[in-house]
């Protein structure tokens, strides 16, 4: 039998290098629509996996994650991908070099990471998934503490396998604990630096 190998993909090179400003909850790309390959600057993206059934939930990519990547070999996204934080994206520009090179393998097991990180949001203690998702949506703020920006609840409840009612209630244990905590009228949280329980 005769093994089919994917050809790489002549990518055009976006028109401008700046970045791609994205809010919470708008769709990035949809999936079998062309495109490039981008790096998550900052914020939390979702990919789902469309099917005759509906979307399923894929992965999660976060600050430094490629996405898209499947389009230097396939022309095409095989995922939906959306914000379920403000996001900034980068154009991977440097992908004919990173094909070949060290950044490549960087890309790879940073990917590999993410995937286990995934994975483990899926299993176990029901406050604890919710607890380690909330360590990776954490960003460092200019002042030092680590800034959330909450997704929805039906994203949370996707990445970790729970009901809505069940992260919900996590939440609010979270901020009773008073390891979550609410910055004046803005939509994030912030986490409490005294809990070591919570260092990254």
């Amino acid at each position: 039998m005769q093994a089919i190998m994917a050809t790489p993909v002549a990518v055009k090179a976006p028109s401008t290098l700046q970045l791609r400003r994205i809010a919470i909850g708008a769709r990035i790309y949809a999936a079998g629509t062309e495109g490039i390959a981008w790096r998550v600057k900052s914020g939390a993206v979702r990919l789902d996996r469309i099917t005759t059934e509906g979307s399923n939930y894929a992965g999660l990519a976060l600050r430094g994650d490629v996405i898209g990547a499947e389009t230097l070999l396939f022309g095409k996204y095989s995922f939906e991908a959306s914000a379920i934080g403000d996001c900034e994206l980068e154009p991977w520009l440097a992908a004919g070099r990173a094909l070949s090179g060290e950044s490549l393998l960087q890309t790879l097991a940073a990917a590999e990471r993410r995937a286990a990180d995934a994975l483990a949001l899926r299993a176990g203690e029901a406050f604890e998934r919710v607890r380690q998702l909330c360590l990776l949506l954490a960003q460092h703020r200019d002042d030092g503490r680590r800034e959330i920006a909450i997704p929805e609840l039906r994203d949370m409840a996707a990445i970790t396998n729970l009901t809505e009612a069940t992260v919900s209630r996590a939440m609010s244990r979270l901020r009773r604990m008073g390891i979550l905590q609410r910055q004046g009228r803005r939509r994030g949280l912030v986490l409490a630096g005294a809990d070591p329980a919570f260092a990254l």
